[in-house]
């Protein structure tokens, strides 16, 4: 029996959709490059108009900060940027190579179900639990 534990063969709808996946986050992941080497504008001059206007920082706060950090190599002061943005970073980073994997190989890994069968309820969860708990870090350091 040659079936392995670790994953089964993907449908070729699967494999177009894993790498969809993969070109959508290395296109979000070029953006803050783009933006790093100054051919892109990302947000406004002003600054953030939630921190402006109510005077603590948005649940946002210092994410393109981070991630424009971590798109430069540094993951640890990306970290003590926004904790959040790094953790989503690293995340994407997992999903974009065993997307692509996925599709290369054709299989799909029991880590990580085909698309289709994805929880997008449970993703928008965790991430706002995660944004959230990212927020909760930027206003207890403005706070204190």
């Amino acid at each position: 029996n040659s079936k392995s534990k670790w994953y089964s063969r993907s449908a070729k709808e699967d494999r177009l959709l894993f790498m969809a996946v993969f070109l959508i986050i290395c296109a979000s992941f070029s953006t803050f490059f783009l933006y790093r080497q100054g051919f892109l504008r990302l947000g406004l001059t002003d600054g953030c108009a939630f921190k402006r206007n109510f005077g603590i920082p948005c649940p946002t706060c210092y994410w393109t900060t981070a991630i424009n950090v971590f798109v430069k190599g540094g993951t640890i002061k990306a970290l003590f940027i926004q904790p959040a943005a790094t953790v989503s970073c690293i995340i994407l980073i997992f999903v974009a190579f065993f997307s692509l994997l996925s599709f290369i190989l054709g299989v799909n890994f029991v880590f990580m179900p085909p698309v289709r069968l994805w929880r997008f309820d449970l993703i928008i969860f965790f991430a706002s639990v995660l944004i959230l708990a990212g927020w909760a870090v930027t206003l207890l350091r403005t706070l204190a």
